[in-house]
């Protein structure tokens, strides 16, 4: 069985985002469930991560390096472990969006083999330098064991639910929708996490009381979106989200999922679909079979095993750049 060191954040109370479930953690299970020994390590849990992850690396010895965000990992620590396992395949995944990749990133990048992206296009193929062996685009990622429907009690129950904070990308029409939707008196809106992170089980909980569950991303970047895709389509909740280039080559409008590209058009299909139930519950029915059998866990990681065994993903929409 091969091994994998996972250097990222694996304890709720140190993520700190509006989902409070971590990107690492599918990454983990993913590679688990695809015959991976995967050591977790959390770089955000001790005072000193990097002699900590050189020790651990030391002992395990791994064919497989998988960072996430790690700002507390120096790019000489990943130098280090480079030079001590050459043959191993370094890996690094974000989902951070700014208006040009972070510093941090770029430096990381030095010395990864594969970088994984929320997102695609030109902004993906800024984070490749010459030394690697390319970049790729995720579109959507979730958790099944995590997300999934359940019954829930009447207090979150909605009919339009908004989960996250106000905007501070490039993307103004995410404000325009949270201030939209919190003044909209004809339907039972439901605002939440726009001044505290949600959290377990409270953000699952509105995600399975709403009838319709609305998307909008912090930047306009091709292929990327807020984890809110896959956590919402996993519970099987209907998704209603904001456009971005690149949803039409993975979604079926008005089958799998539907878009909207201005208050007006988002207004107009919200009271679309609010009567129409059934054709709503299919279209969420379908989705989360699309969600769940490309982007859970273990089939989204089988792929982006392949990508690094091949360069080249097994479906058409994802973006993958090589040197």
């Amino acid at each position: 069985m091969k091994r994998s060191i996972n250097i990222g954040v694996f304890d709720p109370k140190l993520i700190c985002q509006a989902s409070p479930y971590c990107g690492d953690q599918i990454f983990a299970k993913g590679l688990e469930a695809n015959s991976y020994e995967v050591t977790r390590f959390d770089y955000r849990a001790t005072n000193d991560p990097n002699n900590q992850l050189l020790e651990i690396a030391n002992k395990i010895k791994p064919e497989l390096f998988w960072f996430g965000k790690c700002e507390r990992i120096s790019p000489e620590t990943i130098g280090i472990l480079k030079s001590r396992f050459p043959e191993s395949i370094f890996c690094k995944w974000c989902a951070d969006v700014r208006d040009e990749p972070t510093e941090h990133d770029m430096r990381h990048n030095q010395f990864i083999d594969y970088f994984f992206g929320t997102f695609g296009g030109d902004y993906l193929q800024k984070h490749l330098l010459p030394s690697m062996k390319g970049v790729a685009s995720i579109l959507a990622f979730t958790d099944s064991d995590f997300y999934h429907k359940m019954d829930v009690s009447d207090e979150y129950k909605s009919d339009i639910l908004w989960t996250g904070r106000k905007g501070f990308g490039d993307n103004s029409l995410r404000n325009e929708i949270i201030d939209h939707l919190s003044g909209t008196k004809q339907y039972k809106v439901k605002i939440a996490g726009l001044n505290d992170w949600l959290g377990d089980p409270q953000y699952q909980y509105y995600i399975n009381g709403t009838k319709i569950g609305i998307g909008s991303n912090s930047f306009n970047r091709v292929k990327y979106s807020s984890d809110r895709l896959g956590n919402y389509m996993a519970c099987g909740t209907f998704y209603l989200l904001q456009y971005f280039k690149g949803l039409e080559e993975v979604f079926q409008r008005g089958k799998e999922i539907d878009w909207f590209e201005d208050i007006e058009e988002m207004d107009s299909k919200i009271e679309y679909y609010l009567t129409h139930e059934k054709e709503r519950e299919y279209i969420a029915m379908r989705g989360q079979e699309t969600i769940l059998n490309f982007f859970d866990y273990k089939p989204l990681v089988f792929n982006l095993l392949k990508i690094i065994e091949t360069g080249k993903s097994l479906y058409p929409w994802d973006d993958v750049y090589v040197n």
